[in-house]
This record gives C-alpha cells, structure tokens and sequence, in this order.
C-alpha cells in the first residue's frame, strides 16, 4: 500500500495534468496543489492559490500560511503538524486577468481536496475565509450545521472525521481596528493550544 508521502505526490500530480476547466488551463501558470506534513494534525484550507504561490513555485496556501502566521505563530512554528492547501487549484482568471472562482470550478476542484483530506487525516480544519468555510461545510454535512447568516468564525463544527473552524483571512484581520483585531488574536492563539501546536 502507497503511504501518505506517495499518495500526495500522485495526487500532485494528477492537479497537475488536471484540464477541467478550460479558461483556468488556457491562462494558469501551474497548477497548485497543497503541501505540508503527510498526517499532519491541522489543515489550513484557502479558497484559491495566491498568484504569488503560482507564480514562485509555492505550495497552495503558502502565502495565506504566511499572513496567517503574522496572528496565530503557532502554525509556523509546528510546521510538522500542519498541511496548507486550497480547494481550488488554479489562479482564478479570465482573459488571463484575476477573477472570483465561479462555483463548477470549485465543484470540479473539490475531488483534490476531498483527497488530500484522506490522506492527510488531520484533526482540525481551518477554511480560512466565509466563502471558503460555507462551501466545505455544505460539502461536508449533509446538514447545514448553522443557519444562513450566522457568523461561522472561530465556531467549532464536528464532522465525524475531523473538526472543523473557520477563521478569517489575513486581510480580513486587518481591516479590523486593533481592540477588535487583538481580541481574534487572543482567540486565534487559544485555539493553537486547543489544537496542540
């Protein structure tokens, strides 16, 4: 039987040959797959690959881990425990020039996703993001665990293979005026111990 090293390095490979979507692959530099330890304990999940990590050769996520890192240090810190991925594994684009992604590109990215969570088994998922937190959880619960337009960040959703909390992008956290944005940190920090990192 492959082990999780090998899995994720086929999986990588197949994001790679992956043509679903046309108007992603006529503009896309690579594709992006995730990264990060094979079983790991956390996985930091984004809606779509940075440009940046596109275009550098990075692992998916590895800039939304970096800003992430700036509030909650513990994810870099136990980078032994941690996976970063996207559920898309393109650059959204249209015409070659950014875009949102569109929800069949996300239902066709969603597969690569499901896997790496497979092979990865981790403890806590983090969707980092509102759009990216209401999509896995309605991919992911039978049952909408919460009722529409409830706020989802920080709350705990526990699917029977693994927990579940969103929580916001880096850009978002900065836009918050500083109490505000302390108080998340505090919170972000608690939830590490929480979650052993």
């Amino acid at each position: 039987m492959e082990d999780a090293v090998e899995q994720l390095e086929k999986l990588a490979r197949s994001v790679g040959e992956c043509t679903r979507c046309e108007e992603l692959v006529a503009c896309r530099l690579r594709a992006v797959p995730g990264a990060g330890h094979p079983h790991c304990s956390v996985m930091v999940v984004s809606l779509s690959p940075d440009p940046a990590d596109e275009k550098g050769g990075l692992p998916a996520g590895s800039t939304l881990l970096a800003g992430l890192a700036e509030f909650m240090p513990a994810l870099t810190a136990s980078a032994d425990k941690v996976f970063v991925t996207t559920l898309m594994k393109c650059v959204p684009r249209t015409a070659c020039d950014l875009r949102a992604p569109r929800q069949t590109e996300q239902d066709n990215c969603f597969p690569f996703l499901s896997r790496e969570l497979t092979i990865t088994t981790p403890h806590y998922v983090l969707p980092a993001g509102e759009e990216t937190a209401r999509y896995l959880l309605g991919k992911l619960f039978k049952d909408l665990p919460y009722k529409k337009g409830d706020s989802l960040e920080l709350r705990l959703f526990d699917n029977p293979a693994f927990k579940i909390v969103p929580v916001a992008t880096p850009e978002e956290l900065r836009e918050r005026d500083a109490k505000a944005r302390k108080e998340y940190v505090e919170r972000l920090r608690a939830l590490a111990q929480v979650m052993g990192l």
